[in-house]
């Protein structure tokens, strides 16, 4: 080989070896999104996996940014902050760097594919311990929620706190959540939240809704005083009793295999029955006498 293309081919093998190749991962290798940098945040004030540092997921799209009220309005800014913003240990994430924050954030799938939210880490940098902020964390899927919780808006000390999810958020396409009690600003109508350390993962299969509902028994419908559940082949089963608007009424985790529902004080109407469990939620309707 003529000693100009041995030097050709020399530059060739060294480019292609000193270029930044970036590995991504599958969803069902649990992949943490971790954001280590501003870049691609902030111009649309979307995180998308793959931006900032953080590992891009090759057969999803997993998308966070800020949210101005409780049905996921998109809201700016968004950043990457590192731990000289926050002065919680090396605690760094996104946030809002405005002083009135957000309502809460977003997690979502751009295609609507569902997945799995094991856990993040959260700090809120506005709150204080004595206004006992709580926040609320609901899962959809296909646009109706299958999952709620609520955790603590202020860790003591001033630390990031890593939040995990039950099962309930295993087979989601989008959650959300915000400020729901306390507070600085008491209408809790913002605060200061940021998230990292992202982990998701393939979702769990479940039973389809026809499945579902053959092995859970609601009934007598109507009725003037007791609801009967029966369940079988299913764990972590606790039912929501919620009026014709979708308001929770309360909410009953469910022991044994047979459960008896007292709902003699409610008025008469008709009232949603959504029962969640490892396998999925059937709703059922239920007529109050």
């Amino acid at each position: 080989m003529p000693f100009f293309m041995m030097k050709k081919y020399f530059y060739f093998l060294v480019g292609i070896f000193s270029f930044p190749f970036t590995f991504g991962q599958t969803l069902s290798s649990a992949p943490t999104l971790t954001f280590t940098s501003n870049t691609g945040i902030s111009a649309d004030n979307i995180a998308t996996d793959g931006e900032g540092g953080s590992v891009n997921i090759t057969d999803i799209d997993i998308q966070i940014y800020n949210i101005s009220n409780t049905a996921g309005a998109f809201v700016s800014p968004l950043s990457w902050e590192n731990a000289g913003f926050y002065t919680a240990g090396t605690y760094t994430g996104l946030t809002a760097n405005v002083g009135t924050g957000t309502k809460g954030m977003l997690i979502k799938s751009v295609s609507g594919a569902e997945f799995k939210l094991h856990q993040f880490a959260y700090l809120n940098w506005g709150e204080s311990q004595t206004d006992g902020a709580v926040n609320t964390i609901k899962g959809y899927r296909n646009g109706i929620e299958v999952a709620s919780t609520t955790f603590q808006g202020y860790n003591n000390p001033f630390l990031s706190n890593t939040i995990l999810l039950s099962t309930a958020f295993e087979n989601v396409d989008e959650v959300r959540f915000y400020i729901s009690a306390g507070g600085y600003q008491g209408a809790q109508q913002y605060s200061n939240h940021s998230i990292n350390a992202i982990q998701v993962s393939s979702p769990v299969l479940r039973l389809s809704e026809f499945e579902l509902k053959s092995k859970i028994q609601v009934y007598p419908n109507p009725t003037s005083n007791n609801v009967k559940i029966d369940f079988q082949d299913l764990e972590q089963v606790n039912v929501e009793v919620l009026d014709v608007n979708g308001r929770k009424l309360f909410s009953q985790q469910l022991e044994n295999n047979s459960n008896a529902i007292n709902i003699e004080d409610l008025s008469s109407g008709i009232y949603i029955f959504k029962m969640h469990s490892n396998q999925g939620t059937s709703i059922s309707k239920v007529i109050k006498n």
